[in-house]
C-alpha cells in the first residue's frame, strides 16, 4: 500500500520488460466480430470466493512463491471467464487480459495482487485481495463486446514498497513498468500510450464500513460516472461521496503520462485516523471485509466502465 501524499510522483523510473511464460499474449481471434454475448450480473458471492482463495495462499509479497501462485490463479480464472490475450509481463509479473470493445481505444482497469512484506501474518484480505476479487468478477460480468473502448484488465505486481524503503521510491513498480511499456509503443501486451483513454484502479474496496470519497488527484469526471451509477442502482451515491487527500497509488504513473485516472480507495480501514488501525497489520483478515462492499463497487463498475470514452 501507499502513503498519503500532497503531490504526484515525479520522474517515474522506467523498466524494460520481456515475455513471461507462454510468451506474448495471443491475438484476439474475435476482435472483428460484433455479436453480443450473454454474461451474468456481478455476483458478490463469487467475488468473495475469489478473495478467500487469495487469502488462503497466505502472505503474497512480490517475488515470493505465493505471489507466483496468485498470478497463476488469476490467469486461470481470467481464461475460465473467456477473457482474451491473457498473459504475464516481466520482470514484474503483471497479469493482463483483454475484453474487446466495439469502439476505438482502451480503458485500463487495475488492482494490485501483492501484499506488503516484513509483516508476519499479513494476508491482505482488503489490501489487495479485495481489488483483485472485483476485477475477476468484472471479467465475468462486463458486457461482451463492450459498447465503447476495449478494457485491459491489469493485476499489478510489486505495488508495495519493500521493507522500510520509502513508498515514493520503491512502490508501484509494476504499474511503472506497465506504463513504460505503453510509452515505448506497446510492449508485452501493454497498449500504446496514445490508445489508452482512461485508467480505473480498485484498492482497499472490501472494508465492511466502505467509504470511497474522491481521491483528489483522480479525475472528477470518471468518479462522477461511478457516483451516478451507484445512485441509479440504489437511489444513493454511497459509498461514492465526499473527498479525501491525495494518495500515491498504481494510478500515479498513468496520471504522470497524461492519462485520466481514478483511484477508488477506502483509505480509512479500521478505527482511528486514515489509513486506519487495520492497514498493514495482521488484522487485515477475512472478518474485516464484506461481500456487500464488493457488490457496491462492482455493480457501479458494471454500469460505469462501459460509459467511459
Amino acid at each position: 500500500m501507499r502513503r498519503a501524499a500532497t503531490v504526484l510522483l515525479a520522474g517515474l523510473a522506467l523498466f524494460t520488460g520481456c515475455d513471461d511464460e507462454g510468451g506474448q499474449p495471443a491475438a484476439d481471434p474475435g476482435a472483428a466480430g460484433s455479436e453480443t454475448e450473454e454474461v451474468a450480473g456481478f455476483d458478490s458471492g463469487r467475488a468473495f470466493a475469489d478473495l478467500e482463495a487469495q487469502v488462503k495462499l497466505g502472505p503474497r509479497p512480490s517475488g515470493s512463491a505465493a505471489a507466483r501462485e496468485t498470478a497463476s490463479l488469476i490467469a486461470e480464472r481470467l481464461r475460465a471467464a473467456g477473457v482474451r490475450r491473457v498473459g504475464k509481463q516481466r520482470p514484474h509479473r503483471n497479469v493482463i487480459g483483454r475484453l474487446r470493445g466495439s469502439g476505438a481505444g482502451t480503458v485500463v482497469v487495475g488492482a494490485h495482487y501483492d501484499t506488503k512484506n516484513a509483516i508476519p501474518g499479513f494476508v491482505g484480505a482488503n489490501d489487495g485481495a479485495s481489488g483483485v476479487a472485483v476485477l475477476l468478477e468484472l471479467a465475468r460480468s462486463l458486457p461482451r463486446p463492450l459498447p465503447g473502448p476495449s478494457v485491459e484488465l491489469v493485476f499489478f505486481d510489486a505495488e508495495e514498497a519493500r521493507g522500510n524503503r520509502p513508498f515514493g521510491l520503491d512502490g508501484i513498480r509494476g504499474s511503472r513498468q506497465y506504463v513504460a511499456d505503453a510509452r515505448r509503443g506497446g510492449r508485452q501486451g501493454s497498449p500504446p500510450l496514445d490508445e489508452i483513454r482512461a485508467m480505473v484502479l480498485f484498492d482497499l474496496v472490501g472494508d465492511c464500513e466502505l467509504q470511497i470519497p474522491l481521491e483528489t488527484n483522480s479525475d472528477p469526471g470518471l468518479y462522477e460516472l461511478f457516483a451516478q451509477a451507484a445512485e441509479e442502482r440504489t437511489g444513493s451515491a454511497a459509498p461514492f461521496e465526499g473527498e479525501r487527500a491525495p494518495v500515491v497509488d498504481d494510478h500515479a504513473p498513468f496520471l504522470e503520462a497524461g492519462v485520466p485516472a481514478l483511484d477508488l480507495i477506502d483509505f480509512s480501514y479500521g478505527p482511528g485516523p486514515s489509513p486506519g488501525a487495520y492497514w498493514h497489520t495482521p488484522e487485515d483478515t477475512l472478518d474485516k471485509v464484506c461481500a456487500e462492499s464488493l457488490e457496491a463497487v462492482g455493480e457501479a463498475a458494471v454500469r460505469a466502465i462501459p460509459e467511459i470514452r
